[in-house]
């Protein structure tokens, strides 16, 4: 009987290690998600240099890092604020009324980052990061709010796709040419199909507090379509870089996850109301954006 007690009590904290890795992934995996691409652009510019600047990286690398904490903040404060995030909750909302200034003061930061680099490397650097900001703050701030009016999403893949690598090619190449745009729409898209993906099970919640993002303008059905056609769109766009635009071949690597993507997909189709069937999916789609960016990133540096 104490065996049986104690396999159970294992069992469940085995469950709760789970539960909380999944929450981890999903609700801050945007917090680093950023630092990739910037890392991709960053190896671009050195293949087609041979040649690093330390100094523009590691400024580059703190700015962004940054940006990230103050996007985590702001969403932080503007989903308590709004009640989104804890309406299903029977604890108390509690709006963390620190993170707004705290969001402000690391984003300054990063602004006086900005300039110095800019005033070394050139205007693009603060056009990136003005462009960075204002769909940074305006996601889930006032008086825009992206995410309120179905362009989330969209602002989101711009975000950390185009300005994100674009940005970071220049600072180290200080001018842009064709090699990186590519690879930065392939980022761009995985990242969209992550939003789309982490708005699915939050469907009822944000119809209810008025979050008309793509998921709760298109409904539920029709928006895993979309995610079925731009994962599909993110295999054509990977081939297309290695046959057109002459990216490393380790960017195939993804290719052989496609039967992965496939499985939890249907999987999906069949019962969307279940939150559970969704942690398969979007556990390859991390993957997935995780295998994409290293494999382009060290093919580019071993290029």
């Amino acid at each position: 009987m104490g065996g049986n007690i104690l396999g159970i009590e294992r069992q469940t904290a085995e469950n709760n290690i789970i539960r909380s890795l999944f929450s981890m992934v999903r609700y801050r995996f945007f917090l680093f998600a950023g630092i990739f691409p910037y890392l991709l652009g960053q190896a671009m510019a050195f293949n087609a240099a041979k040649s690093l600047d330390w100094r523009y990286f590691w400024w580059g690398f703190l700015g962004i890092f940054l940006v990230l904490i103050g996007v985590e903040l702001f969403n932080e404060y503007f989903d308590a604020k709004e009640g989104g995030d804890r309406i299903f909750s029977q604890d108390p909302i509690h709006v963390p009324c620190h993170f707004f200034p705290l969001g402000v003061l690391v984003f300054s930061l990063a602004f006086l980052i900005g300039l110095y680099v800019t005033s070394k490397v050139g205007w693009p650097i603060l056009l990136f990061s003005f462009l960075g900001f204002l769909g940074a703050y305006f996601y889930v701030g006032p008086p825009i709010r992206w995410i309120y009016r179905g362009l989330g999403e969209m602002v989101i893949a711009i975000s950390y796709g185009p300005f994100m690598v674009l940005g970071s090619y220049y600072l180290q190449a200080h001018k842009i040419t064709l090699v990186p745009i590519l690879p930065s729409l392939i980022c761009g898209l995985s990242i969209f199909c992550l939003a789309i993906l982490n708005e699915i099970p939050d469907y009822y919640q944000d119809r209810l507090v008025g979050k008309k993002n793509l998921v709760v303008r298109l409904g539920r059905q029709k928006s895993i379509k979309l995610l079925s056609l731009s994962l599909a769109s993110l295999f054509i766009l990977l081939l297309l870089s290695v046959v057109w635009a002459k990216a490393p071949l380790s960017a195939l690597l993804p290719l052989f996850l496609i039967y992965w993507i496939v499985r939890s997909l249907a999987k999906v189709k069949k019962d969307y109301d279940n939150p559970q069937v969704f942690r398969s999916l979007i556990n390859a789609v991390v993957v997935i954006y995780l295998v994409i960016v290293c494999s382009l990133g060290i093919g580019y540096m071993g290029g």
